[in-house]
């Protein structure tokens, strides 16, 4: 009995216990499950983030490959794309898609150099004869019936290769082999007038050959320099009676490659084919004063080309310099100039550029947008608002040559290349919103886009359409704007 009663009474005792190890076990139980259930969860949503990611890629690449052909489905795509994940590649996809339908051919005349008014309304174009266009009509989507060159600058003469045009549209300038420079009256765009000759330098009659030339934004002011390496400043205030205000040897070691003038024409910037740029003081024109030279010291590098904003304090300079095993290669970066003091440059940024050369080079007035472009099918658009840190916007995708010249309106609302394969113009007014935000900005345009069912197969290999499909629901199409 005592026994009995002690068993029971051990009995009474464990109880308790094993009911709180049962607890326990079944808690951890339950524990260990929630953490696999977490863990397997975790893992799922992994790899349903990498497939996105891989279908996002695939769509995107095979969009690059129908953009020439097939420009419609390419931004279908490359829209499904950054809806299904949207990250650098995807929107820099979309972005080059949408603004490249915006490309127009203006004209299949082979081209050496574009110019542009600062409205965006008037260019130049040509070679040894410079066409006149309006471009009203191409800005203007509800015109169907585009209108074609107004007037050609007819001169007997050869060798005609170098050109500008003032701010205003007004006045025009070519130049070349000939030795002198004509200056055209524009103001009726229609009928240009050939008001005046500009002789060339005091040089002997061999080394006049002008090579750059630039207008200030009024077109009051003429800047040219020639093959003697005379920098010869003129005002235009009467432009049938010029008045050459100074000759000044700049430098004779090399000859120029580009000249850029700032817009009240108190500031040029000389580009030499040595390589070397220089920055002219021309605030007292009648006595031209080097104030700089962009170069860093123990540089290793060739400027090729540059560009101004209109107050002369943001300079856009391309260098090509050697890289790779025993400086065997050469490569193009874009350097950013701050010249709030003209005789103190200061290099504010230099950023690699994906060209082999760089032939043409366009900044806006306000220095904040920027366009690269060389040996290659594309032009390639820079944001540089804030100085120290360029950021690439889109490329100019379509032209189908080498570009030797690019030009931009005055707001950055036109583009233009030109080349062997002639004169492209890209409207690029709402190109804000589109880098903002491409997705919204394509579904704002065509909120209906679609992709059937066939093209989502043949385009993603075949994946379950079923895990995008939104609200818009469709037996036969993907409803693009509305991928989940």
């Amino acid at each position: 009995m005592n026994d009995l009663a002690g068993a029971r009474h051990a009995d009474a005792r464990g109880g308790p216990r094993r009911r709180t190890c049962a607890l326990v076990l079944a808690v951890l139980l339950v524990v260990s499950w929630g953490v696999a259930g977490l863990l397997w969860k975790r893992e799922h949503d992994r790899a349903s983030v990498q497939e996105r990611i891989a279908l996002a890629h695939g769509l995107a690449l095979h969009a690059a490959e129908l953009r020439g052909a097939d420009p419609s489905t390419a931004r279908d795509l490359d829209l499904a794309a950054v809806r299904i994940h949207p990250d650098e590649q995807t929107r820099a996809a979309l972005i080059d898609a949408m603004v490249g339908m915006r490309g127009k051919e203006l004209t299949l005349d082979s081209s050496v150099e574009v110019v542009l008014s600062g409205d965006g309304r008037i260019a130049l174009a040509g070679g040894d004869e410079v066409s006149v266009w309006d471009l009203t009509t191409w800005l203007d989507p509800e015109i169907v019936n585009k209108a074609d060159q107004v007037a050609v600058l007819k001169d007997r003469r050869e060798g005609l290769s170098t050109m500008a045009l003032s701010g205003d549209g007004r006045t025009a300038l070519t130049g070349g082999d000939v030795g002198d420079t004509i200056v055209w009256d524009l103001t009726h765009p229609a009928k240009p007038i050939r008001a005046a000759a500009l002789a060339g330098g005091k040089n002997a009659k061999d080394d006049a050959s002008v090579l750059a030339v630039a207008l200030s934004r009024d077109g009051r002011t003429a800047v040219i320099a020639d093959l003697g390496g005379d920098l010869t400043v003129w005002s235009l205030t009467d432009r049938s009676r010029p008045v050459r205000l100074s000759v000044t040897r700049a430098y004779p070691s090399s000859v120029a490659s580009d000249l850029r003038l700032s817009a009240d024409g108190g500031m040029a910037v000389i580009s030499y084919r040595d390589g070397a740029v220089t920055v002219w003081d021309l605030s007292d024109p009648s006595r031209p004063v080097k104030s700089a030279d962009l170069a860093l010291p123990g540089e290793h590098a060739t400027a090729t080309t540059t560009a101004m904003s209109a107050d002369g304090r943001v300079i856009l300079v391309a260098k090509a310099y050697r890289t790779g095993v025993d400086n065997a290669y050469w490569a193009e970066r874009a350097e950013v100039w701050n010249l709030d003091d003209k005789s103190r440059p200061v290099r504010t940024a230099a950023f690699d550029v994906p060209l082999a050369d760089i032939y043409g080079m366009a900044l806006t007035p306000d220095g904040k947008t920027a366009l690269l472009a060389g040996a290659s099918e594309s032009a390639i658009l820079w944001d540089l608002s804030d100085p120290s840190r360029p950021a690439r916007l889109a490329a100019l995708k379509g032209y189908a040559r080498e570009i030797s010249s690019v030009a931009l309106g005055g707001d950055g609302g036109v583009a233009l290349v030109a080349g062997d394969g002639g004169v492209f113009l890209w409207d690029l007014r709402g190109l804000a919103e589109i880098v903002a935000d491409p997705g919204r900005a394509a579904c704002g345009v065509n909120p209906g886009t679609e992709i059937s069912k066939a093209d989502w197969a043949r385009y993603t290999g075949g994946a379950d359409w079923s895990d995008y499909k939104g609200e818009h629901f469709l037996d036969d199409a993907l409803a693009v704007c509305f991928i989940r």
